[in-house]
C-alpha cells in the first residue's frame, strides 16, 4: 500500500498538463458546430467558453505574476468575466500564447504547480462532457491526475482529523491519510478522478465503496458539494 508522498509523479505534471491542454483545444475545434455557449454540467454556471477562459486566465495571470490575494473564487471570477467579450477562438489564442512559459513553470516547480495540471485534466473532461463525447479516459494524464488528487485528500483529512481512506486505482492501492482506513474506495483511474473531483452523485460515489463507512470521511473526500443529479457520463465513450 503505497503513502502519502507517492500519489503521482510529479515530473510528468508539465507534460501532462501540455497535452491535456492540447486535448481541449482538439475536442472543440474538431466539433461539427460552435459549442462556445453549451453549458458546461460539471461547473453549472459555466460555459465552455468560460471554462477555457478559466483555465486560459490562470495560466496568463501566474506568468505575469498576478498570483491570488485572498478570495481565490474572486481571482477565478475576474478571470472568466474579463474574456465574456472574446470569442472562444480568441480565447484559446490566448492560452496557445502563453502555453509554454506556463508549462515550463510548472516543470520548474511541480511540487508548486501540480494542481494546475489536475485542474486542467478534470476540465478537460467538463468539456467533453458538454460535448456528448467521451474519449481519453485511460490516458496517462488522467491516471496521474487521479493520484493527485490522492494529494487533496490527504490534506483535507488531516485537516479535518478524520483518519485514513484506502483508495484502490486501477488495482493499485494507495492509503490516504493516517491510520487504518475507514473506508475503501475502489474504482479506475477515470471514475476515482471524477469522484474526487466532486463530479459524481453520492449515490455513483458510494458505488465505488467495498468496505467501511464513507459517510464517516466524505468531508475529506470530496472538496465541492457533488451534483444532485449524474452527470450521465458512463454513457458516453471511453
Amino acid at each position: 500500500m503505497s503513502t502519502n508522498a507517492e500519489f503521482g509523479d510529479l515530473s510528468q505534471a508539465a507534460a501532462e498538463y501540455g497535452l491535456s491542454r492540447r486535448r481541449m483545444v482538439t475536442v472543440v475545434t474538431e466539433a461539427a458546430a460552435d459549442v462556445s455557449t453549451l453549458r458546461v454540467a460539471a461547473c453549472p454556471a459555466w460555459t465552455v467558453k468560460d471554462v477555457f477562459s478559466h483555465v486560459t486566465g490562470i495560466a496568463v495571470d501566474l506568468v505575469a505574476g498576478r498570483f491570488p490575494e485572498g478570495d481565490t473564487q474572486a481571482w477565478v471570477d475576474r478571470q472568466v468575466e474579463e474574456r465574456r467579450d472574446r470569442s472562444l477562438d480568441e480565447v484559446i489564442d490566448e492560452w496557445s500564447r502563453v502555453a509554454n512559459d506556463f508549462e515550463s513553470m510548472i516543470a520548474q516547480r511541480p511540487q508548486r504547480w501540480w494542481g494546475l495540471t489536475y485542474d486542467t485534466v478534470v476540465h478537460e473532461h467538463d468539456v467533453r462532457t458538454a460535448l456528448g463525447v467521451g474519449g481519453e479516459r485511460s490516458s496517462s494524464g488522467v491516471e496521474l491526475a487521479a493520484r493527485l488528487g490522492l494529494r487533496l485528500v490527504a490534506a483535507d483529512l488531516a485537516a479535518r482529523d478524520l483518519g485514513a481512506v484506502e483508495v484502490v486505482i486501477d488495482d493499485e492501492s494507495f492509503r490516504v491519510g493516517e491510520g487504518q482506513p475507514h473506508v475503501t474506495v475502489t474504482g479506475t483511474s477515470f471514475e476515482i478522478l471524477r469522484t474526487l473531483g466532486s463530479r459524481r452523485t453520492f449515490d455513483e460515489i458510494r458505488s465505488l465503496v467495498s468496505d467501511g463507512d464513507l459517510d464517516a470521511v466524505i468531508a475529506g473526500v470530496l472538496h465541492m458539494e457533488p451534483p444532485e443529479s449524474s452527470l450521465g457520463e458512463q454513457h458516453l465513450g471511453s
